[in-house]
């Protein structure tokens, strides 16, 4: 609790005035006739147990300024290092930016969330491995059909976010046709080679409305799209 200088400060004046109490003891009061060896011992255990103590609470110190630290990193890391996507984090705080950008400005744009609906049967064929891989393909696909101003973003439970500035409802209809289109096969490395792999894409879409009151409401009408739409 004091750290290494100050403990043993402390425990010099501990002891010197524990083994001067022995000394009384022993020379000049006889209260004791012999001095016991853990008597002695406790010399030099207390400035052994305070050192010990002191190096304790620095290593404690240095494993929460680490820890600290690589919170804070994380929370600087925004993009999915195996696609280039936004992280769920990075996503919704871009979401949130464009969220209050057309509340203010009058502007529109759409969210689109999108799930692989056969995304279990993958699994149970091709491992978890296997199944990221084709996550990733997926994505690389949705990365090459959409526009270079569109947000991407890797979202949790195996969830793909699209936010389309400037993207109206009528518009984000073309795009979820055209996404169901070039989605229904994918082309996938694998170990053993390149294989085509069937998916059925479940696609949820939800344009900005001027009534919302926060990102939230977009968002879940996009996440009850997706429930209706079964790829």
């Amino acid at each position: 609790m004091l750290g290494l200088q100050r403990g043993l400060l402390l425990s010099v004046a501990v002891t010197f005035c524990y083994g001067s109490y022995l000394i009384y003891a022993v020379i000049i009061s006889k209260e004791m006739t012999t001095v016991e060896p853990l008597y002695v011992a406790w010399l030099f255990l207390i400035p052994t147990i305070s050192i010990l103590a002191a190096k304790l609470g620095e290593s404690i110190a240095s494993n929460s300024a680490v820890a600290k630290d690589i919170e804070a990193i994380e929370e600087l890391v925004t993009l999915d290092g195996a696609t280039g996507f936004y992280n769920n984090q990075g996503f919704f705080k871009k979401l949130d930016e464009e969220f209050w950008r057309a509340k203010r400005y009058s502007e529109v744009f759409t969210l689109l969330l999108l799930q692989i609906a056969n995304f279990d049967e993958i699994q149970i064929a091709y491992g978890n491995v296997g199944a990221s891989r084709i996550l990733i393909a997926v994505a690389q696909n949705i990365d090459q059909q959409m526009r270079g101003t569109d947000i991407k973003g890797i979202l949790v439970n195996n969830t793909l976010g699209i936010l389309m500035p400037g993207t109206d409802a009528a518009g984000a209809d073309t795009v979820v046709e055209k996404l169901h289109l070039f989605l229904t096969v994918v082309a996938v490395d694998f170990e053993n080679g390149k294989k085509n792999i069937k998916v059925k894409p479940s696609i949820g879409a939800a344009a900005f409305k001027e009534s919302d009151i926060d990102v939230i409401e977009v968002y879940e009408r996009a996440k009850t799209e997706l429930t209706y739409d079964r790829g």
